[in-house]
């Protein structure tokens, strides 16, 4: 879909109910209707769910919908996520975040290990990976990278 040059105004309205995070299950539900580029978006959202498994082991999902009606086209995206972080230490943890993106046709990972190795100075191992859901065997690879990175601390 197409969006013309232009000026463009947007007016929106949106509601949302929150959990507190004291709860083991936390978050927001929101939705949302206004103007968008000349037409109307309409968006539903999971916003930053959590549940607490135990006090090191966390889970928090999302989902996103958004309906996008334009004069030149119609359009819907979903994207999905889930993070997952397990605390091993005050100093050392590990997450993941799956990523399901409707709008790319992409499913992607990313993990990645943080050591705080002494005051100041840490360590970072990232894994990322993303396939395209349109192949038709198994999502095909697009790129995978492996990223370390390590931050001293220097005191005088």
């Amino acid at each position: 879909v197409t969006i013309p040059v232009g000026g463009y105004r947007f007016e929106d309205v949106r509601t949302s109910f929150t959990l507190g995070t004291q709860r083991k299950l936390a978050g927001t539900v929101a939705a949302q209707h206004g103007s968008f580029f000349g037409g109307n978006k309409t968006s539903v959202d999971l916003i930053s769910g959590r549940l607490e498994l135990t006090p090191q082991f966390s889970i928090e999902p999302g989902v996103s919908f958004n309906r996008v009606d334009l004069p030149n086209g119609d359009f819907t995206t979903k994207l999905a996520t889930a993070w997952t972080t397990y605390t091993m230490s005050p100093w050392m943890f590990v997450s993941a975040l799956l990523q399901y993106n409707s709008s790319r046709n992409s499913l992607g990972a990313n993990v990645r290990f943080r050591w705080e190795y002494q005051p100041g100075s840490e360590l970072f191992v990232v894994y990322n990976e993303q396939h395209d859901t349109l192949t038709p065997r198994f999502p095909e690879l697009e790129n995978r990278a492996v990223i370390v990175k390590i931050n001293q601390l220097f005191r005088f």
